[in-house]
């Protein structure tokens, strides 16, 4: 288990490069009063590791932009590819004139992994009222969500899918996985979202892997945005032979009443074996704020198995 000594950690994104994992994490400081506040003050922290459990502090990653800003409140949950020997980070943002209120996404671009710079033509990525939500008077959670931008190359294209909410139907059960894509990582064209059940207030933390010609789409959701499954929050997953889908109805992979793990990413560890992460937050200790340990998984026929259980409150 990693847990930075004076930060708390949450969402978190992977890219392997060297012989090493690099972790990006949203980080806030322990010494908040109460933890739930870390939201408004996330930056973007950074460790390594070679076998994803003993890791390496390399300090702050990125931080919100100058005063007036578009990013200048807080840097929420984002995503690293790699392309033409540069790297490239989407992270989302907020302002404090909007009060947070507006989630827009953009790119910081690095060579080494470890000194970014922002792309000065920021924000890239805006949600579009063809398809999605773009004012908080129609959502509950009185917000634009267009966050946590997961990115793939798929094909000649790279995709990006993130949290949004569709512009139509009962506004309770809104969210979705929107789709952007682009040829060149900085010209995007916003499509359709992902054809998934509408059965979720919000879809966090998007991830999608392919596995023995299945296409898994993990997300993370608590109890109350959910109207097929009670009492549970922590991670799903819904599976596709197709990428865009339509995907089958969700299902648990990790999950407990407390969402005690949440944020969930499925990763092939140095030696080729599939195993999940995911950050700790309630447990019957309090608030953890870590990563977890890997957890072993096994894919099926379009299923995946735990094989260790990891959401037990006791165990972190």
């Amino acid at each position: 288990m990693f847990v930075p000594r004076d930060k708390y950690l949450w969402d978190f994104w992977l890219i392997y490069h060297g012989g090493f994992f690099h972790l990006f994490y949203l980080q806030a400081s322990r010494n908040l009063p109460d933890p739930e506040l870390r939201h408004g003050l996330a930056t973007v922290g950074h460790a390594i590791s070679k076998d994803l459990k003993i890791w390496q502090d390399m300090g702050t990653a990125l931080g919100p932009g100058p005063e007036g800003n578009w990013d200048d409140r807080a840097i929420w949950t984002g995503s690293v590819i790699a392309k033409d020997n540069m790297f490239y980070m989407f992270y989302t943002g907020t302002s404090k004139a909007e009060e947070g209120k507006i989630e827009r996404i953009g790119l910081a671009v690095s060579q080494d992994l470890v000194h970014w710079e922002k792309y000065s033509a920021n924000p890239i990525l805006e949600a579009d009222p063809k398809w999605y939500e773009v004012t908080p008077d129609t959502s509950p959670f009185q917000e634009v969500a267009w966050r946590d931008p997961y990115i793939i190359q798929h094909g000649e294209w790279f995709y990006a899918f993130i949290t949004a909410r569709k512009n139509s139907g009962d506004p309770k059960w809104r969210g979705c996985i929107a789709v952007a894509r682009s040829r060149d990582l900085v010209n995007w064209e916003i499509c359709e979202p992902l054809k998934t059940p509408e059965c979720f207030a919000q879809m966090e933390v998007p991830q999608i892997v392919y596995s023995k010609d299945c296409y898994y789409l993990l997300f993370s959701a608590k109890s109350a945005w959910s109207k097929e499954i009670i009492q549970t929050s922590g991670i799903f997953y819904m599976v596709s032979t197709k990428l865009m889908g339509p995907y089958s109805k969700p299902k648990v992979l990790l999950g407990n009443e407390a969402g005690t793990l949440y944020g969930g990413k499925i990763v092939q560890d140095a030696n080729g074996h599939w195993v999940a992460l995911a950050w700790i937050g309630y447990t019957n200790a309090g608030f953890v704020g870590g990563l977890s340990d890997p957890i072993p998984l096994k894919f099926g026929k379009c299923t995946i198995e735990v094989v260790q259980d990891g959401c037990d409150p006791n165990r972190w």
